[in-house]
């Protein structure tokens, strides 16, 4: 099976150069020096029995694909250390339909439609022999992930192609009550909710989300299914997320330039002054989830908690960052991370997070609604336009730019 296909060479000159010509050049990355490929030819095969070739339906651009593509991260941090596979594909947000699977594939039918949830992992390479975090379910955690990564021909990314190859333990089927636009919202939805689910908020509790694109309209949309008498305010940056922010429930939507006073007034929390610009409150919300994930957010969440509450890290940002930890042990603010997915234990129950996000949008507690905020749709072919809309969200009013293959 030949495809078209986007993806990220991973070369280390490719990504050294275009940085260094990033700012005399915009467009280094589409070009034959740059690291963005396009194929319009690319072959996915059966390899092994227990392999999947899918027909993309829908694939989304996410903030971490435009990190990536816009050469925004420093090849010092911690996942840019861990090997990886010299291609990434791109797209971890979508869903496919199966189209050949292999001679052990017992979970799946042709024409089946299917999410992915699993990169390269235990389950995949070695399920008799689990690691320590693959046993607990974080197959995101993978201890030996490093080392599947030098050989796997699986990845859990295939939505900037028009047809991709998965293992069948990496996939989740679709029920036929979910549409292909929500479907692609699974990841998403999923990512948000596990954040969630590190820190849910008690009823009457004053929550913070911080920012207002896909990441944090998801974590609001899953907050108000799970924890609907929590009181939520949402940063917005700008107008059209504000709107769509108060359409999805928001309590409040401001636009975050006065934060501190705005805390102050809602939280009852106390302000304090300080030299060379230096503010602090003390009290403030009782579980901030920063969906941006800068050390700017990060450190004006640690100040704008209360003493004892919680900011759980859902936004990521690839650089190092600078900024105050000092809330962490003067006013005992929880700082928690959330990475993407894993088995949870819901009402006495494991379940995946992707199946557990598929059961709450079959039973209707996330709405259909979601589906709104995806605004711009392309084809392909037209993967520049659709990246410079994406990138470019002041101009073009994007907040979920996808690629619709049934366009």
């Amino acid at each position: 099976m030949d495809v078209e296909i986007v993806y990220f060479d991973t070369s280390i000159p490719k990504i050294l150069i275009s940085k260094f010509l990033k700012p005399f050049w915009k467009g280094i990355f589409f070009s034959s020096f740059g690291p963005v490929v396009h194929k319009h030819e690319y072959p996915f095969e059966i390899e092994s029995s227990k392999d999947i070739l899918t027909r993309t339906l829908r694939g989304g651009i996410c903030g971490s694909d435009l990190h990536i593509l816009s050469l925004e991260f420093a090849l010092d941090v911690s996942p840019t250390i861990v090997p990886s596979p010299k291609i990434r594909f791109m797209g971890h947000e979508c869903v496919s339909e199966i189209v050949e699977i292999g001679d052990d594939v017992s979970k799946f039918d042709d024409g089946q439609r299917v999410v992915v949830q699993k990169t390269f992992c235990c389950h995949i390479h070695q399920p008799k022999n689990l690691c320590p975090r693959c046993s607990e379910g974080s197959f995101w955690l993978c201890e030996k992930a490093g080392q599947y990564a030098l050989f796997t021909h699986y990845e859990a990314a295939g939505g900037w192609g028009r047809g991709f190859r998965y293992h069948e333990d990496q996939l989740v089927p679709v029920p036929d009550t979910i549409s292909s636009d929500q479907a692609l919202l699974i990841e998403p939805l999923a990512c948000s909710l596990r954040g969630i689910l590190k820190k849910m908020p008690k009823e009457n509790d004053k929550v913070l989300i911080i920012g207002a694109g896909t990441i944090g309209l998801c974590t609001l949309v899953a907050l108000k299914a799970v924890q609907p008498d929590c009181e939520v305010t949402v940063t917005a940056k700008y107008d059209f997320q504000e709107e769509e922010a108060k359409k999805l429930g928001a309590s409040e939507v401001i636009d975050g330039r006065n934060m501190i006073e705005y805390t102050e007034r809602k939280t009852g929390a106390e302000f304090y002054k300080g030299v060379f610009g230096n503010n602090t409150l003390i009290g403030g919300f009782d579980v901030i989830y920063d969906c941006v994930g800068t050390a700017k957010t990060v450190h004006n969440a640690l100040r704008w908690s209360k003493g004892g509450g919680t900011v759980v890290l859902i936004g990521i940002d690839l650089k190092q960052m600078k900024l105050d930890l000092s809330p962490v042990w003067y006013q005992e603010v929880d700082l928690i991370g959330s990475m993407v997915t894993r088995i949870e234990n819901w009402e006495n129950k494991e379940i995946s997070t992707f199946e557990l996000v598929i059961k709450l949008l079959e039973n209707k507690i996330i709405s259909s609604s979601i589906t709104d905020i995806i605004t711009h749709r392309f084809d392909l072919t037209d993967y520049k336009e659709a990246i410079s809309t994406a990138l470019d969200k002041k101009r073009s009013k994007a907040i979920k730019v996808i690629f619709d293959y049934e366009k």
